[in-house]
């Protein structure tokens, strides 16, 4: 297995700059396309078996959630699919979510609930749009992009998709559901399966793909780089808080515009930032 882990000032500097610019303020009915032909980064799984597997329809209760995601892993996670990459992540953070929903630890846990199914539902339409060759969301089509693109690191990609998961789908998610004000707390709350199982990530993540997550993903999401400072988790919630905030900024028409416009600068400086770590041999 390769081992990508350097300085741990270089890591540390490396997170801090993108947890900085990520904190800046209907499927197609399209044919599915011919199978195409295997690579060390696509698999031959069948197009339609993935194409069923992501329609976002019937997905509406946090039970349907966890199952499509799950067995979308079974069917991608696997060394030579990078398609595989962000699902891994995403199924060990709704297995840490789902016993929390019926925990008590939620004042609202039909809207942390909600927020879970919407989120996976946008993944899923967009990455349905993709493999159907229709036209996923701008964010979306370059973070699948790199999927088929055999020369990158497993790590640029899975931290491509989170990224377009952090800063377009969290706060569209917030808006359709409705957030408010009152659900401050439980934002932080819901948020906080994604810290949990970052180590689960690292180390699954290592054994399928070869590469060693985990001194990144300790600087963003556990935060032991630097002494006592929770450096990972006080960056990770600078990126969170930014979707909350975003997410008001979208449900107001006199700063929708240059909400979304700030959205799509993260993702464009982010993208910058992880390529320069990826030519580091970081992630």
């Amino acid at each position: 297995m390769k081992h990508f882990a350097r300085g741990r000032t270089t890591i540390t500097v490396g997170a801090a700059v993108l947890a900085t610019l990520l904190a800046a303020p209907t499927v197609s009915a399209a044919p599915v396309p011919a199978d195409t032909a295997p690579s060390h980064c696509v698999s031959a799984t069948p197009q339609a078996e993935i194409a069923a597997l992501t329609d976002p329809a019937g997905i509406d209760t946090f039970d349907d959630a966890r199952t499509r995601i799950a067995e979308l892993r079974d069917l991608l996670t696997r060394s030579d699919d990078y398609r595989g990459t962000f699902v891994l992540a995403f199924d060990e953070i709704l297995e840490l979510t789902g016993p929390t929903l019926d925990s008590g630890i939620y004042d609202d846990p039909e809207w942390a609930s909600a927020l879970a199914v919407e989120v996976v539902r946008l993944y899923l339409a967009n990455l349905h749009e993709y493999v159907t060759g229709g036209s996923p969301a701008p964010h979306w089509a370059d973070a699948l992009a790199l999927t088929e693109q055999c020369d990158r690191s497993p790590g640029r990609v899975l931290l491509g998709a989170i990224v377009a998961h952090l800063v377009v789908d969290f706060p569209e998610a917030l808006v359709t559901i409705g957030s408010t004000p009152e659900h401050t707390r439980d934002f932080y709350t819901f948020g906080e399966a994604l810290v949990d199982a970052a180590p689960v990530i690292a180390e699954e993540f290592e054994a399928v793909y070869g590469v060693d997550l985990g001194p990144f993903f300790t600087g963003w999401f556990v935060g032991d780089l630097v002494g006592d400072t929770e450096t990972t988790t006080f960056m990770f919630q600078s990126a969170r808080t930014a979707a909350w905030v975003n997410n008001f900024g979208l449900q107001n028409p006199a700063t929708h515009d240059i909400t979304r416009l700030e959205m799509n600068v993260a993702v464009d400086a982010a993208t910058v930032v992880l390529d320069g770590l990826e030519q580091a041999g970081i992630v």
